[in-house]
């Protein structure tokens, strides 16, 4: 083998997909609950998508050193809906999370407070506020960065004196899909006005997943940088870092960069996800979770928002693989929770029988 496999992989070669369904080579069909990781919002061979994609007349790269309107175009629509000022792309959600710290760093240096359970990528930077590491033997940035109890507003307020930056996640994905409660909020609006730069990771919990465009925005709370990545490309690699003014105007030409962040055909992509979710996926969204969630919320013990839900069984191994025989792709974080990222088209109907079924497995 030449790939080298450094995953837990799935059992199941994948030949095609068609809306929220993916079809193996052998051509059994999978309710699709993983959504490529939470990237595949617009689900398989949507129409506008593969119009798009096989485009001859846009230049699919030409690098940060020209300028475009098309890159101005989706700043603007990103700005309006984060409520920031401006935005630099990336190529990926750990990109975009190494681009915020050396951004907010550059403005105010000092003590970087993370959450136990995060996770914010896997680059030096990003890597050393990802909680869910701190076992793993690779160097770390010479910054000083605790880690503060989740959920726990008092070890918030308390490390958070002294803090200059804080980075959370309003939903830990990897961490077990588990909410950031109203109480650490208030906390994080407190710091926020003492001057600490508030760094909201909505790269799973963003772009419309919780029925909101931003998952902080259930909690009226609006962060000084936040991070986007996932499915803001529909399917091709595309991140950004939407900033306030008081932040951007500390960075000068040659503080970053990146050679592909940006992607023209990306950016177009980028132009039909959020047009959609503008005119009806949020609101179906929204719809889903009032009419289905909600409704096995309490039996299956569901957590989390929108489309980004998670709930917890006894041997997840061999729940996925049940699963599987009954056609559903589940994925498995810390050994026993399922996390549930489905493409936003998914129906009512197919998630009520998911519920149905795995109700009963369980």
């Amino acid at each position: 083998m030449d790939f080298l496999n450094i995953y837990p992989t799935i059992p199941v070669q994948i030949k095609r997909g068609e809306g929220p369904y993916l079809f193996s080579s052998s051509g059994k069909k999978y309710l699709d609950l993983i959504g490529g990781i939470g990237v595949n919002v617009l689900g398989y061979r949507d129409p506008e998508v593969m119009s798009i994609l096989g485009e001859a007349g846009i230049i699919p790269h030409l690098s940060n050193l020209y300028m475009h309107t098309l890159r101005e175009d989706i700043s603007m629509r990103l700005n309006k809906l984060c409520g920031s000022d401006r935005v630099f792309f990336t190529n990926s959600g750990t990109e975009s999370n190494e681009a915020a710290l050396k951004f907010a760093w550059k403005m105010n240096p000092g003590k970087i407070l993370s959450f136990e359970g995060s996770f914010h990528g896997r680059s030096l930077g990003s890597f050393s506020l990802s909680h869910l590491f701190i076992h793993q033997d690779f160097p770390r940035i010479d910054a000083p960065v605790d880690f503060v109890r989740w959920n726990n507003p008092r070890d918030l307020r308390e490390k958070g004196r002294d803090a200059s930056i804080i980075i959370l996640e309003p939903i830990q994905g990897a961490g077990g899909v588990r909410v950031m409660n109203k109480e650490c909020f208030g906390v994080l609006k407190e710091l926020k006005k003492r001057g600490t730069i508030v760094i909201a990771d909505e790269i799973q919990s963003g772009l419309g997943r919780t029925g909101e465009f931003l998952a902080c925005s259930h909690n009226d709370f609006q962060p000084d940088v936040v991070t986007l990545a996932k499915g803001l490309g529909g399917g091709i690699p595309l991140g950004a870092v939407c900033m306030k003014e008081e932040i951007a105007s500390n960075l000068k030409i040659g503080d970053h960069g990146s050679t592909m962040g940006g992607n023209l055909k990306a950016l177009r992509l980028a132009g039909v996800v959020l047009e959609r979710l503008l005119n009806q996926l949020m609101e179906h969204i929204r719809d889903i979770e009032n009419s289905v969630v909600e409704r096995y919320r309490s039996g299956l013990e569901i957590r989390g928002r929108g489309l980004f839900l998670g709930f917890d069984v006894a041997n997840g191994e061999d729940f996925a693989r049940i699963m599987r025989e009954k056609g559903y792709l589940v994925n498995i974080v810390r050994k026993n929770t399922v996390r549930l990222l489905p493409p936003y088209i998914i129906r009512k109907e197919e998630l009520t029988e998911f519920f149905d079924v795995a109700g009963e497995v369980i």
